[in-house]
This record gives structure tokens, sequence and C-alpha cells, in this order.
């Protein structure tokens, strides 16, 4: 059985005390809740996503059973664990985020907020509810989570998860509620225009932090920028900005990015270029008698639709056309963009910011990947909470691993996988002799994680004190 997974965990649930705090969600009796999340979440970080029936079949096998310390009812009681720790999320995110600022002094002075959806292949029911999919798949029920991350250590210290049909501008509130109690007093707050709104912004000022946030452009930032239009300030090669006052004391930076200017208008003549071919290809179709494509018709039985055109441009070359077709297409926003705050920070500062939200990006794509999204049994809120949770927990012990051991920094959640993974744990069982434990492949990240290389460091079975032999 691959063991680095488990070896992670471990470590990281041992050294956050959260193993005896997961112990202290039941009563004395049964399973550990502790073993059994430990068995769930090193399932997750395999990065092949949580499927409970999965982890059933794989604990089926007395010897799995016993290198997590399971007993032989797991298959029934660890349903029942997903459920305790729905039913604990907060409380279990709180101690998360209180033991790291205790144990290793995060300050979280900036704190990266963002909101996504996962949607489910199961009935709306409860929470899992059909709204704005960020999956592109208006078509399924859906859950929204938010996640909050320090900046600093890379480490995700909050975890919200709202009904499918809850706005970004909407979920705000839980997620700062969430982290509130963390923050210092000059704590600043980053996140994107979905979930700005003059509520929320008045809550952060009231409660004295300091946010960056993008902002939607309107008609007063379209005349400013035509008004101040040889008034811009480089900040490097591609950026200039302008500083526009704001309400209540807060600067907006209106930016001027020339490579995405560029972008914009390369894809402007890209649609422009398809438009022209599609017109050319109607036109000789009628030229050639052909019947107009039904596409625009009505399919109303009683009704005869009947479709024409008009090409004008035929008086223009083609590059003629395309070039005007472009040109009524720009609007004069291309390439700009608006950051506004409610500090003193300039306009590198605010981009600088604002620009490293991509931590949180990633963070959760990691944190999908490891959701098993086709959850027969998975109905109960809690439950669905509870699995968004495993997968967080997931995270946090991969964001662990980065935290306290640089060289690991850069690294993909894959790739510190895969180096986990190929940790290995052979049990030999022969008739009439005890059963033999054969470690296999201590790679550096297994060695770190162990502090040292000698056997007695390598992990046990519960009740087991000696180690057959290892091999490097």
């Amino acid at each position: 059985m691959t063991l680095g997974h488990k070896v992670i965990v471990d470590a990281v649930f041992r050294d956050m005390g959260l193993d005896v705090f997961l112990d202290g969600l039941k009563r004395d009796q049964g399973n550990s809740v502790a073993a059994e999340t430990v068995a769930l979440v090193a399932n997750s970080v395999e990065m092949t996503g949580i499927s409970v029936n999965r982890l059933d079949r794989m604990i089926e096998k007395d010897i799995v059973r016993e290198e997590y310390g399971l007993e032989s009812n797991t298959a029934r009681s660890i349903y029942r664990t997903v459920d305790r720790l729905g039913g604990n999320s907060d409380r279990i995110v709180a101690f998360l985020g209180e033991t790291m600022k205790r144990k290793y002094g995060l300050r979280m002075q900036t704190v990266f907020m963002d909101w996504t959806s996962l949607f489910f292949e199961a009935p709306q029911q409860g929470i899992v509810r059909v709204g704005y999919s960020r999956d592109h798949r208006p078509d399924r029920p859906q859950v929204t989570i938010g996640l909050s991350m320090d900046r600093d250590s890379g480490m995700p210290v909050g975890l919200t998860v709202n009904a499918g049909n809850i706005l970004d501008v909407s979920h705000f509130e839980d997620t700062f509620e969430q982290i509130r109690p963390l923050l210092p007093e000059d704590a600043l707050i980053v996140f994107d225009n979905g979930a700005y709104s003059r509520k929320n912004s008045a809550l952060l000022d009231e409660a004295g932090i300091g946010f960056v946030t993008r902002q939607q452009l309107n008609a007063s930032d379209d005349k400013f920028a035509k008004a101040h239009a040889d008034d811009w300030i480089r900040i490097d090669d591609d950026i200039s900005y302008q500083l526009i006052k704001g309400n209540r004391g807060r600067k907006r930076y209106l930016f001027r990015s020339d490579v995405r200017r560029a972008y914009v208008l390369n894809s402007y003549r890209s649609k422009a270029e398809r438009d022209y071919d599609e017109m050319e290809f109607i036109s000789k179709g009628i030229d050639a008698g052909k019947k107009p494509r039904k596409k625009y018709r009505n399919s109303n039985c009683f009704i005869s639709t009947h479709l024409s055109y008009q090409f004008p441009l035929k008086v223009f070359s083609r590059e003629e056309a395309i070039d005007k077709a472009v040109t009524s297409m720009i609007s004069g926003r291309e390439g700009l963009f608006v950051l506004s705050t409610n500090r003193e920070l300039s306009a590198w500062k605010v981009l600088e910011l604002y620009r490293a939200r991509g931590q949180v990006e990633t963070a959760f794509r990691d944190l999908k990947h490891g959701i098993d999204r086709r959850p027969a049994r998975c109905t109960s809120e809690m439950a669905i909470k509870g699995r968004i949770l495993i997968s967080f927990l997931a995270l946090f012990c991969m964001s662990m691993v980065r935290f306290l051991y640089p060289q690991y920094r850069n690294l993909t959640a894959e790739s510190l996988c895969e180096e986990l993974g190929s940790f290995s744990l052979t049990v030999l069982v022969r008739k009439g002799e005890p059963k033999r434990r054969i470690f296999s492949n201590f790679g550096p990240l297994i060695r770190l994680i162990r502090g040292d290389n000698r056997p007695e460091w390598v992990p046990k079975a519960p009740d087991q004190a000696t180690i057959d032999r290892f091999s490097v």
C-alpha cells in the first residue's frame, strides 16, 4: 500500500493537535474520529477525489485497517464521521487558524478571499441549488465555497459553504466573519469585484479592516479617462495609471495595460475575420440558389419566417471591411481596469496585492481536484460540508509542507503527491509466522517529515514495536 499520504496527514494532525481535538467530538466508543479522518484525508491527498465507497473497498482488508487503527465496522462508521465533520466544520477551521496563529505566529496581515462553485450530479436538495456556475454547468445544482488564505504563509485559514444560489456579494459576510477574530487591527483583505458592494465595504470600514478590490468600470471612469488622456503615469513597460479620488476617502486607481489592450484588439480582429468568412459563405450559397439556413427561423408550424440578407461591405476589400468592423467594436475600455482601496497605498502596491490573488486561485484548483462530485449518498447538508472539509484538510496538509519546507514552496500539489506516493509499505503474511512490514522508497520529503532515516523513525502500525527492515 502507498503510505506517504498517511505519513504527511499523521504528521500534520499531530503537530497541530488536531487528532486530539477530533477525538473530543464523540464518546469513547467505536472507531477514533481522528483515525477515520486521517484515512479520509490521506485518500483525498492522493488527488484522485474523495470517494467513501472507494475507501470502503480499500479498508475491507484487515491489514489496511490495522495501519489506520480502524476496527471492522468502519464501513458504516465512516459515513457518520463525514456527517460529524460537516456539523463541526466551523469549529475545526477555527481551531486550525487559532493554532497556526499561536504556534507559528501567523500575523494574517494580508488575507486573500475568493469564492467558487462546485456542481453535483444529484438532484436539488437543501443547499445543493442551481445558481451561477463557474464550472460552466448551469444544468447542474451546486454549492458555493468561500476560501480565505494568508498571503505570507500560503496557509488556508477559512472555509465557508453556502447554497448554490448564493452570490459572492452575499457570501462575503460569512467568509469575513469567520476569519475576523484572527485578524490584527491593521489587516488587509484582498478580493475580487464579484464580492464588492457598498454594504460589504462599509462592513470592512466599520471593523477597521483595509481592503483592495477590483471594481467595474463605469461611465464616470470613461469620462475621466477621456478628459485626462495625456495624464497617464507609467509604472513599467506595460502598466500605467491615473488616480481618481473616491468617496469616503477611498482611492480608485484606473490602470491601463498595453499588453491587455493589444490582446483584446487582437480578439476583436479574430472575431471580425471569422464573421467575414461566414458572410462570404452565406453570400456564395445564396448566389448559388441555395435556401438560407434555418438557424434564426421560427419553429412554429403556423408561421412562415423568411430570412433576408444584406451585404453592404461588398464595396470594400476584405482587409478594409475587417478594419471597419474592428473600429466599430472598440469601446475605449480595452486594457482598462479599476482597483480600489481604503488605505494609503501606492498604485504599484495595490497592483501587486491584487496580482498575488493567484495563490488562492491555485488553492481552489487543488481543493476541487480532491472532491468527488458524484456522491450517491451525499445528500444532507452536513455530509456535503463534511466532504468539502476533508478536501480542505488535505489542502491544509499540502500547504503545511510548503510552509515548513521552503524548498517545496514552488512545487505543485500534483508533484508533492507524486513524491509522497512513492513511499510504500509491503506486509508479508505467512502461515505460522508474524507479519513482516517492509518499507521502501524513502524520498527526501519523507525523510524531512520523519526527521531522520533510522528505522525507528519509520511509522509503526498500532501496537507494533519493531520494524523488520526497510529499503532506501
